[in-house]
């Protein structure tokens, strides 16, 4: 989720994290740009400065991130800078959960992916695509190897990884199957790649270890439903792999 919120201080990124609040203090009420965006998207009109802007994209995240997005590739630092600000709280987060990497390196690796986001391929869920992508940007440039735990060998959810590997032959499907499914479900929330009620499921099977028809009474679905939305979450998880390997 996109926050407009000043991104809480933690001691390795309290310098980064405060210059950048202190700039966008002063960059806020700023008006130029932001006539010249409403009179080219209806959807900015009822905004008069920057902190209009950011505040919308809390209430229709992808139409305003795609609006800044785009103008930030056709040149415009103001609308980077707004699109940074908007991701500030997710990369201090992220950042917290690496000892090897700070706020800066995310920082830095925003600004490369806003500049290279494919939008005409991506054009929904926006702001997670783009901490995702961030995040893969970070471990490559680390060159440091994850830690991860070894999964007990019967487990329910590295047989689920392996199956899912054989039918779609995705690369990086195995990392997922080396991590607990807690930190699996934890790191996929964080970034982006299930839901709140998708996790719910996933965590009833892989943690409590449920049958099908057990977690659809848990979660009021049909059995079938359970099936299908934790083979839909698997998929995803398997793309990903490698982001989830390095976040666990």
């Amino acid at each position: 989720m996109v926050s407009t919120a000043k991104a809480r201080r933690a001691p390795r990124c309290d310098r980064v994290v405060a210059d950048l609040n202190a700039e966008w203090d002063l960059l806020r009420d700023g008006r130029d740009e932001v006539s010249e965006w409403t009179g080219r998207n209806s959807g900015l009109v009822a905004c008069r400065h920057l902190g209009d802007v950011l505040d919308l994209i809390a209430a229709d995240p992808d139409a305003v991130l795609g609006f800044l997005v785009a103008e930030a590739q056709r040149g415009s630092g103001t609308a980077a800078r707004v699109v940074l600000q908007a991701m500030l709280g997710k990369l201090v987060l992220m950042a917290r959960r690496q000892p090897w990497a700070g706020v800066g390196d995310y920082v830095s690796a925003m600004w490369d992916c806003i500049a290279s986001f494919p939008l005409d391929r991506r054009p929904a869920r926006i702001a997670a695509n783009l901490a995702l992508d961030t995040h893969k940007m970070v471990v490559r440039e680390s060159r440091i190897a994850a830690q991860v735990v070894l999964w007990p060998h019967e487990g329910r959810f590295e047989a689920a990884i392996d199956r899912q590997a054989q039918r779609d032959a995705l690369d990086h499907s195995r990392d997922i199957a080396l991590l607990t499914a807690r930190g699996v479900l934890a790191s996929a929330e964080e970034l982006g790649l299930v839901d709140q009620k998708t996790s719910a499921i996933l965590r009833s099977v892989y943690e409590d270890g449920l049958s099908p028809q057990e977690v659809a009474r848990r979660h009021a679905m049909s059995p079938s439903g359970v099936r299908q939305r934790c083979s839909r979450a698997m998929r995803e998880l398997a793309n990903h792999a490698e982001a989830l390997a390095a976040a666990g």
